[in-house]
């Protein structure tokens, strides 16, 4: 139907889709290099629980990173999980032009991740959009003042990217109402000079983050 992807062409900055592709992949490519370069990780199959520990940590820290860097106006929010506060349990929460958007990973392109639908109330506004729904109906209940919540998808096998989407949940049958493939979107920059400077800040970052991550691992002091 062309609704959600309407509402991204019309409504959100064009820059958006490949600003977050870029971030997964980078966090993707990070993590492969990562365990590679890494013994403990590479030659110990017990280590292998750690995997998904550190790309979600890698995936929030490209996120704001990128999204920081950009020359987009966004927001990006570490939120504490209503339902998970004694465990300490953090989730993106990403605020711009046109959608409140936040990233999960997911078993395959077509999982809904259930968990993930009550994130942020603005969730709820989905619920009255289904296959039927109109591109006037969307501009109509959506604007600038009340964008809607939408989950950044991805995932792969063997924790290789293989897939990123944005989709339209709708909370009440827990099914998507439209999902689009960003995995090609393309990065838009300005300049070769600041596409360096990003990437230079994001491999400091990245490095950084992994070795305090799999120094408290070792120790037995999980900071995941």
């Amino acid at each position: 139907m062309g609704i959600l992807k309407d509402h991204l062409d019309q409504a959100c900055d064009a820059r958006l889709a490949g600003e977050l592709t870029y971030s997964i992949k980078e966090a993707y490519r990070f993590l492969g290099e990562l365990i590679d370069s890494t013994p403990v990780l590479k030659n110990n199959p017990e280590m292998r629980k750690t995997f998904g520990h550190l790309r979600q940590a890698l995936v929030d820290v490209a996120l704001r990173l990128v999204l920081e860097d950009s020359a987009m106006k966004t927001e990006v929010q570490m939120v504490s999980a209503a339902n998970n506060r004694k465990n300490g349990y953090t989730y993106t929460m990403i605020e711009a032009k046109g959608a409140i958007i936040s990233p999960v990973k997911t078993r395959t392109p077509k999982t809904m991740p259930k968990k993930a639908l009550h994130r942020s109330l603005a969730s709820i506004k989905n619920k009255q959009f289904d296959l039927f729904t109109t591109q006037e109906d969307l501009n109509e209940r959506y604007d600038s003042d009340t964008p809607p919540f939408i989950l950044l998808t991805y995932g792969g096998k063997n924790y290789h990217l293989e897939f990123v989407q944005l989709g339209l949940p709708n909370v009440d049958s827990q099914k998507w109402i439209e999902k689009v493939d960003i995995f090609n979107a393309p990065r838009l920059v300005t300049s070769l000079a600041e596409e360096q400077a990003t990437q230079k800040k994001l491999d400091l970052s990245l490095t950084e983050l992994s070795e305090e991550l799999l120094r408290r691992e070792t120790n037995g002091t999980r900071a995941f």
